[in-house]
């Protein structure tokens, strides 16, 4: 009956340290299991749309005429396009808050290695900022840039003749504008002389018009020498 007893009591001590051991190494799994399925998807997910692709800026040189900017494609993959850049301009200081004088979109690529040269034609004194956008999921999130200040240029003799000449063109336009209606007014003066030297004319004729043409002119007397003068031819007539 002693036996017994202790038997049974050994029994239920192993059951309980069993079942207890099992339910926490279930516990344990679970968990990291959850924590490595958490890990994995997201790191991959950020570049899987880039093509490897990665600018630098090179050079950059230029005067009055023309600027030239270089980039090139270090990166591992082509550049699949299309690539964009901009250019700023500003009087003077940072020119990343310069004001953007072009912005276009380039339906080209570029390889690995290979290089790009962007150029605009200044119109003004100050300084120039060329910018060329990586692809949209680049890694480094930093675009290349290169600046370049131009400082002022001596116009060409025959450029400064030619705005003299548009200067002095847009004066003499200024004072038409001025009087315009001096054209008029000369062929309305022109007119009224004319129309008056036309009166005059006609007037003229109205006197000679109204000078009576049915009277016999008066003829005047003779004198006494012109009177005998007169007789003798009758006489002769008569005979």
């Amino acid at each position: 009956m002693l036996l017994g007893g202790v038997l049974i009591w050994y029994t239920a001590i192993f059951t309980g340290i069993y079942l207890t051991s099992e339910t926490k190494a279930q516990y344990n799994d679970v968990e990291v299991i959850a924590g490595s399925i958490h890990v994995d998807w997201e790191v991959e997910s950020d570049t899987e749309d880039w093509d490897k692709s990665s600018f630098e800026f090179v050079t950059i040189k230029g005067d009055c005429t023309k600027i030239e900017a270089a980039f090139t494609d270090t990166g591992s993959g082509d550049a699949k396009g299309p690539l964009r850049y901009k250019i700023q301009w500003a009087p003077g200081g940072n020119g990343k808050d310069g004001t953007i004088v072009k912005e276009e979109v380039l339906q080209r690529g570029l390889k690995s290695g290979e290089s790009i040269t962007l150029t605009y034609k200044p119109d003004k004194e100050g300084k120039y900022r060329f910018t060329l956008f990586q692809h949209p999921d680049h890694p480094g999130k930093s675009d290349p840039t290169g600046d370049l200040t131009i400082g002022k240029c001596a116009k060409p003799k025959a450029v400064e003749k030619l705005e003299k000449a548009e200067e002095e063109t847009d004066k003499l336009q200024s004072v038409e504008e001025t009087l315009p209606n001096s054209d008029a007014d000369k062929q309305e003066a022109i007119s009224e002389k004319e129309k008056q030297e036309s009166n005059q004319t006609n007037k003229q004729s109205t006197t000679i018009e109204e000078k009576p043409t049915g009277e016999s002119e008066v003829e005047p007397p003779l004198n006494d020498e012109a009177k005998k003068e007169g007789e003798e031819s009758v006489e002769k007539v008569s005979e």
